[in-house]
Parts: C-alpha cells; sequence; structure tokens
C-alpha cells in the first residue's frame, strides 16, 4: 500500500500543471483578443496609424435661374398648359458664363422639348425623370455648339437641372 500511496502523491501535480497550463492559454487568449479589437477600433475611427483620405475638393456648384415658362401640351382632345420652373445645376463659374451666352438658344429649344409633350407623359414621375434628362443633353448640347465656350468637357459642365415650379392645368 506504501507503493500505491507514493503513486497517488504524484498524480495532483500534473492535474495542477495542466490546469496552470489551460489558464495561462486562455489569459493569453483574452489579451490577444482585447489588443486586437483595441487596435481594430483605433484603425476604425481613424486613429494615428492610418492615413486620413482627404475628399477631392471641387469649387461648390453654381446655381442657373430660368425665367418660368408657360406652355402648352401636346394633347389632342383637350387643351392642358404647363407652367414650370426651372434651375440648371453647373459645375463651374467658366460654365455659368458659358450657358448664359447660350440662353436664347437653350431657350428655344427647351419651349420646342415642352410643346412636344403631352399632360399623360409628364403626369408620370417616370416622365418628369426623363425630361428632367432631357433638359440637361440641351444645355450640353447647347454647351458644345458654342464656340466662345472656354469650357473643356461640355459633357460634365452641367450637372442636372432642378424643377423650382412644375404646374399642368
Amino acid at each position: 500500500m506504501s507503493t500505491a500511496a507514493a503513486e497517488a502523491a504524484p498524480a495532483p501535480a500534473p492535474k495542477k500543471s495542466k490546469l496552470m497550463l489551460i489558464i495561462v492559454v486562455l489569459l493569453l487568449l483574452v489579451i490577444a483578443g482585447g489588443a486586437g479589437a483595441f487596435f481594430m477600433l483605433k484603425k476604425g475611427s481613424g486613429g494615428a496609424t492610418e492615413e486620413k483620405k482627404q475628399p477631392e475638393k471641387r469649387a461648390p456648384s453654381a446655381f442657373i435661374a430660368l425665367d418660368p415658362f408657360t406652355v402648352n401640351l401636346a394633347d389632342a382632345s383637350r387643351d392642358h398648359y404647363l407652367q414650370i420652373g426651372l434651375t440648371y445645376e453647373v459645375y463651374s463659374s467658366d460654365v455659368d458664363a458659358a450657358l448664359k451666352a447660350q440662353m436664347p438658344l437653350l431657350r428655344s429649344r427647351i419651349l420646342l422639348l415642352l410643346t412636344s409633350k403631352s399632360s399623360d407623359e409628364l403626369a408620370q414621375p417616370d416622365g418628369k425623370g426623363k425630361l428632367a434628362g432631357e433638359l440637361v443633353t440641351l444645355a450640353r448640347a447647347a454647351l458644345a455648339s458654342s464656340q466662345a465656350a472656354g469650357v473643356q468637357n461640355p459633357d460634365r459642365g452641367v450637372v442636372d437641372v432642378h424643377f423650382s415650379a412644375f404646374i399642368i392645368q
């Protein structure tokens, strides 16, 4: 029995060493996970280790408000009128000046476009969106046809058109 008691005594030592090994490994995992989370959060919030990207700076858009248009619509059976207010958004002041120089041409083309539309076509949201696209195309064409515009890329010069009034009667 004495040999059995001698053999039983060393048994708790390996259990303690295994338990200590497991505790050390768990502590290392918790510390590594915490450090990883800290660095990920610090990097995500724009910490000192990350280079901050600056957005590309460009001049603010310029807006050209046109006098309102009132036109007869192309409805065969009824008389409908459209009263519309337009404001063009342009990329820079040189595009602003070039488009204003072409305003008589642009207004004429806008009148022709508006009178070709029907009230049913313009009453739908997609009809208004299509009209907006066509109005931007007209303005870009007016810029492209201008010899004195000095605009490098007329397709990028006119950004958008905005409606300030849109009444169909």
